[in-house]
């Protein structure tokens, strides 16, 4: 079992808290619109069958490396929801992926990849089969029981046990995408859960943070966000909050913008004179740049 005191570096937790002070200081109103709905004690009921397929859609267009900035555009535009069927499980299964990218290739080059449209209609086909046998994907998720708010060690035990049997379902049923860890939690923390995922930015962050060694591997995604869950605890705050926290202050495109300052730059060493983390020596990618 990992526990904080597991963790590498300085001090990570003082590092996280003076990364939050920071953002709070370089606070856009809209910043501070998106931490208040992140940090909501209460939940909504799961979402219906459409607006999950739509949300599944939306994180394949966001994933590997294309710009959330102008992601985020293209998402919101009437073309994307007609490519994709309305986001109607049932009707987007039946599509070819052949003849959407024949279609409609051309207004979502955002994606960079044309294989992600194949993994949408793949998703579909799997999602559909999940309706079928459960009633709905929110009747499916449900049965795993994986609390949607952790406030104790004893959730966060459950979480990731609960977490294990639904990837283990997953990869069973062979849904492309959402069987990998990264995702998975992405799809969780999408929906309200506790959970953050652990991308590129937030990865890179945590490894100069010393809440892990490495950036990459199923053990590092897992050891960065159950630290984060453990501070949440710990500090009476949302896993929500710290993952827009770290993207934001890591240098997420979509993010950053909602700060008034830019932090870390993408890659060792760090100049930035304004940066606390770095002055205060909880901060390799400063340090690497300290004689």
């Amino acid at each position: 079992m990992l526990t904080l005191t597991q963790c590498h570096g300085p001090n990570p937790s003082t590092a996280v808290a003076v990364i939050l002070k920071l953002c709070d200081a370089s606070a856009t109103p809209e910043w501070r619109e998106e931490i208040a709905r992140r940090s909501r004690r209460f939940f909504d009921p799961l979402p219906d069958d459409h607006e999950i397929m739509r949300r599944i859609c939306v994180a394949i267009a966001y994933s590997q490396g294309s710009r959330s900035s102008l992601i985020g555009g293209l998402i919101q535009t009437p073309v994307f929801k007609e490519a994709f069927a309305s986001f109607v499980p049932a009707a987007l299964a039946r599509r070819n992926p052949e003849r959407i990218l024949a279609n409609y290739w051309k207004h979502l080059t955002l994606f960079r990849f044309r294989n992600k449209v194949c993994r949408i209609v793949l998703c579909a086909r799997i999602l559909n089969k999940i309706i079928r046998d459960c009633g709905s994907f929110a009747a499916y998720l449900e049965s795993f029981q994986i609390p949607r708010r952790i406030r104790t060690a004893a959730h966060i035990e459950q979480f990731w046990q609960r977490f294990n049997t639904l990837q283990f379902d997953l990869r069973r049923r062979e849904m492309p995408f959402f069987r990998s860890t990264t995702s998975l939690l992405q799809l969780l923390l999408d929906l309200d859960y506790d959970s953050i995922k652990p991308d590129l930015i937030v990865m890179r962050l945590a490894r100069r943070l010393g809440i892990v060694n490495r950036e990459t591997g199923d053990l590092a995604f897992r050891q960065c966000v159950r630290f984060l869950q453990e501070y949440s605890i710990a500090n009476s705050c949302r896993a929500a909050e710290l993952d827009l926290a770290l993207l934001a202050f890591g240098g997420q495109t979509g993010a950053r913008q909602l700060l008034t300052q830019n932090f870390c730059p993408a890659a060792d060493p760090c100049h930035h004179p304004a940066c606390r983390v770095g002055r205060d020596r909880l901060c390799s990618a400063r340090e690497s740049n300290v004689s």
